[in-house]
């Protein structure tokens, strides 16, 4: 009887993570596929074929992350491969552009150095996150918050009292 319950919690020692990601993944909602260019919403068409600034476009996806849908474009760079990231009204999100190991600051390349090991190739990405901080006085509080252009909030700071300048 021991061993079948020593067996039983190891099994569900095991499930409860197994399950607990699959859950988080399903509520995530997250998606991806590849459209055709006729599929993406006129804004976010316009808005990608701006960031690609005349590069023929290679591959468009339609993307749902955050419960947000998004629309990505990749082309060719000066150095590889660039992905852009813009909602469907046309607002960029990111860039993530393929470039040389030599162009990572040394700091960044050093630590990945270390938690990958010495004889790993390196694969570099420089990506460029679109965030907007709005700032405003409500009472004797004053906020600080920095929003994503999907209206995600990411940082909130607030403060009371009067800052030098304020009236």
């Amino acid at each position: 009887m021991r061993r079948n319950t020593v067996c039983m919690t190891v099994v569900v020692a095991l499930a409860i993570p197994i399950l607990g990601y699959a859950a988080w993944k399903g509520d995530a909602g997250e998606s991806e596929r590849r459209v055709k260019e006729a599929e993406v919403p006129p804004a976010a068409l316009q808005a990608l074929k701006k960031l690609a600034a005349g590069a023929k476009i290679t591959e468009f996806t339609e993307e749902i992350e955050h419960g947000h849908t998004y629309y990505e474009a990749s082309w060719t760079g000066e150095h590889g491969k660039v992905d852009g990231l813009v909602t469907a009204a046309g607002d960029a999100v990111e860039i993530e552009e393929q470039i040389s190991e030599q162009a990572v600051p040394r700091a960044v390349i050093d630590k990945a150095r270390q938690m990958a090991g010495k004889d790993v190739s390196l694969y570099c990405e420089k990506k460029t996150v679109f965030l907007y901080e709005v700032k405003f006085r409500k009472g004797d509080h004053r906020h600080e918050i920095v929003f994503s252009p999907d209206g995600r909030e990411h940082e909130h700071d607030e403060e009371t009292g009067k800052e030098e300048g304020d009236e």
